[in-house]
């Protein structure tokens, strides 16, 4: 490819002095035809002197036109093969780029940044989604410890509010039934000061197990304060309400209670105030209320309810 060039250039540069040459020297040698065909045969010959002297520096000023060209034009061609070179290589370069680029590669370049910056962001989705769920799991324990009573994983004292309310307005709009068990653990506290509160508070998470099981999945159980309990039963009437806590009764007073020494404990009873919805809420659980205050009043073990 060199060679090539170089002959071609050397070609380019006699083509270009012969046209030059020639193009300059043409008229210089019609000038000395006419001059010795038709001046030099009719002039005086003491003539003939001065006509050379004004001939030869007449052909020094043709020449040196001819001189000059020359010289710029040997610059101008190297300033052409200059750039011409420039212009080559450069081509050469960009060519070799271009051949280089392979457009599959260049797509399965793309592909793999792309499936980088997926993989990254999927990841990162994972995390927030762990993050996320980690706070919803955080959210619903915190919900159901302010619901739910700590020691005997009943509902609390507020859940029975909020449950309460529900409860006697789906009453209210479908017209059922709607009834209440108030629940007191009797002489509680002088098993509690004789056994001590360990032992107080084993009780009241047995007691707690034998409500939760003695009741409908319907039925919602709840730690009022204390050692009382309370359970709310949806359509459910006064006279089923009455069989529910009669069964409570029963169970406990078979249940065998003991310490936390494993020592079987005396006789354990508990006392229900039973109460039937009848459109007021306040009224609803006062009413229960003291219904258990007559039955803890009146013994151990006893049902009281609107009926008595």
């Amino acid at each position: 490819m060199a060679l090539f060039t170089s002959l071609t250039h050397e070609k380019f540069r006699k083509n270009f002095f012969v046209f030059l040459f020639l193009s300059s020297t043409f008229p210089l040698l019609l000038l000395i035809f006419i001059i010795y065909q038709h001046v030099i045969p009719v002039i005086m010959p003491d003539q003939i002197n001065g006509l050379r002297a004004t001939f030869t520096y007449g052909v020094l000023v043709m020449l040196l036109p001819s001189f000059l060209s020359f010289v710029l034009g040997s610059k101008w061609i190297r300033s052409i093969e200059t750039i011409s070179e420039g212009i080559k290589l450069k081509s050469v370069q960009v060519i070799g780029e271009k051949e280089e680029f392979n457009v599959e590669n260049e797509f399965e370049n793309i592909q793999q940044n792309f499936n980088v910056l997926h993989d990254e962001f999927q990841n990162k989705i994972n995390e927030l989604n762990e993050v996320s769920k980690k706070l919803i799991d955080s959210n619903n324990k915190f919900k159901k410890l302010s619901l739910t009573d700590e020691l005997t994983s009943l509902y609390n004292r507020r859940s029975f509010d909020l449950r309460l309310i529900e409860e006697t307005s789906r009453a209210d709009r479908y017209k059922q039934e709607l009834s209440l068990i108030m629940i007191d653990f009797d002489n509680f506290k002088r098993h509690n000061d004789t056994y001590g509160h360990q032992t107080g508070d084993k009780l009241l998470k047995e007691l707690a197990d034998i409500i939760r099981k003695s009741i409908r999945e319907s039925d919602s159980a709840f730690r009022y304060g204390g050692d009382e309990f309370t359970v709310l039963l949806p359509v459910c009437d006064i006279k089923n309400a009455e069989h529910v806590a009669q069964r409570l009764v029963e169970k406990v007073s078979i249940h065998q209670f003991k310490n936390v020494e494993g020592q079987r404990l005396d006789k354990v009873t508990i006392s229900c105030g039973v109460a039937c919805y009848k459109g007021k809420l306040e009224a609803f659980v006062a009413e229960a209320d003291k219904h258990l205050f007559v039955a803890k009043t009146s013994g151990k073990g006893i049902i009281v309810t609107n009926d008595n």
